[in-house]
């Protein structure tokens, strides 16, 4: 009896065990392969790009930061003429002392100017400075050649409408020929203190100048200047 059940026991475990291997086996035959599992690892090709410029490096400026650069105005050349009016004692021929009396007399002159206007300029800064070159004939016998700076304070009404005035000063070679009203001939330099006011109307310019050699009872040299230009 006890054979029989031991028998019965037996044949039950061996049919689970059976039936527990069939079962693992075919879960092997069904499994993927691990080559499978694993990602294909395919070449990767190699892009032919350009190589890209090495940027430049920046300059750094420590404490400040570099500065616009500004230009050195706007540069006008003008083609000028016009009269004057000079006053110059008299003197004894002999002593050279003045006797009291005056040359005055109209005359005419011309020449060129050169401009640089920073007013026109972006950053409107208002100043010119002015440059003057050119020929006088004054007090009815005397010959002038003439060179003047002058600095000039702007005020722009418009593009091609500007005011000024300014103060400069001017060197000159006298040349005083022998005549009527010049019983003497004499070569002088007379550098002179210049105040002069004008307007610009592109191209036209007009200049009214006021040149001072010496101011003093019956030892003064001064003249009124008026010039009318053209700027090209």
């Amino acid at each position: 009896m006890l054979i029989n059940k031991f028998s019965t026991i037996s044949s039950l475990f061996i049919l689970i065990l059976a039936i527990f291997s069939f079962n693992c086996f075919a879960e092997e035959e069904n499994a993927t392969p691990v080559e499978e599992l694993q990602p294909a690892q395919q070449e990767i090709p190699i892009s032919q790009t350009p190589s890209a410029p090495t940027p430049k490096k920046e300059k750094r400026y420590f404490g400040t930061e570099k500065e616009p650069r500004i230009d050195a105005g706007i540069f006008h050349v003008a083609f000028a003429g016009g009269g004057n009016f000079f006053i110059e004692p008299k003197v004894d021929a002999t002593t050279q002392a003045p006797i009291g009396e005056y040359f005055n007399d109209f005359g005419f002159g011309g020449g060129v100017y050169f401009d640089y206007d920073y007013s026109q300029m972006t950053e409107n800064i208002p100043l010119m400075l002015r440059g003057f070159v050119g020929y006088k004939y004054v007090l009815q016998s005397v010959h002038v050649f003439d060179v003047e700076g002058i600095v000039r304070r702007m005020w722009q009404f418009s593009n091609s409408a500007t005011f000024g005035i300014g103060a400069g000063v001017s060197n000159a070679l006298w040349y005083r020929a022998l005549t009527d009203n010049s019983p003497y001939e004499e070569t002088l330099f007379l550098p002179s203190f210049i105040v002069e006011t004008g307007f610009e109307f592109n191209p036209l310019m007009v200049e009214l100048k006021w040149l001072i050699n010496r101011l003093g009872s019956e030892s003064s040299i001064n003249g009124l200047e008026f010039m009318l230009g053209i700027r090209l």
